[in-house]
């Protein structure tokens, strides 16, 4: 059997690349807006979502090495998924530079703590999220693989779904107008949809 395309040369290289790109901007985003002025309103959520994105990552680069769930079309697969990884990663920054100071990588409010309604948070409550599982389904897509697909997308699934669910009760308690904002926006993920 050979092996899956992504960690063949000149693909891994580029998707190591963009890997990069995604944790710099997550390294930036943490230097950026100081997490120390942050009021923690919940600390366990995030061992779900790493653990959850962990493990459908690690099942969607493992699958396409058994040779079962293959996609076809190896190479249209791979630049559809870096393609994807990039959308995920712009709408991604969108939404941070959005919540501005505001934003943080914990569930977590700032003294002057405020709804943000303008960018993508006019359609979602949490599009920030929504582009991190966008990334996720990219992940899936640059492995050729529907298994690997469907490994990453659950994954991220799993975590960020458990997340919302956590920090919306938290903004529930935090914030007086959150109610508001989420009569106004009704979905969390996905318009239409959740």
């Amino acid at each position: 059997m050979t092996r899956p395309l992504f960690v063949q040369s000149p693909y891994l290289r580029v998707l190591f690349g963009t890997a990069c790109l995604l944790a710099l901007r997550e390294a930036v985003a943490r230097w950026l807006w100081d997490a120390d002025t942050d009021i923690p309103v919940e600390r366990g959520s995030f061992g779900v979502l790493w653990t959850a994105t962990t493990v459908g990552t690690a099942l969607a680069v493992g699958v396409p090495f058994t040779g079962v769930g293959s996609l076809g079309a190896p190479v249209l697969a791979f630049w559809l998924g870096i393609a994807t990884m990039l959308a995920g990663f712009g709408l991604r920054l969108v939404a941070m530079l959005a919540l501005g100071e505001q934003f943080s990588h914990r569930v977590a409010v700032k003294d002057d703590h405020t709804v943000v309604e303008w960018g993508p948070y006019r359609w979602v409550r949490h599009p920030s999220y929504t582009g991190a599982v966008v990334t996720y389904l990219g992940i899936g897509l640059v492995t050729g693989n529907a298994v690997s697909l469907l490994a990453a997308l659950g994954g991220a699934l799993v975590g960020f779904g458990h997340r919302i669910t956590v920090e919306e009760r938290a903004l529930r308690e935090q914030l007086d107008d959150y109610e508001n904002y989420v009569e106004r926006t009704p979905y969390r993920l996905l318009p239409g949809v959740w």
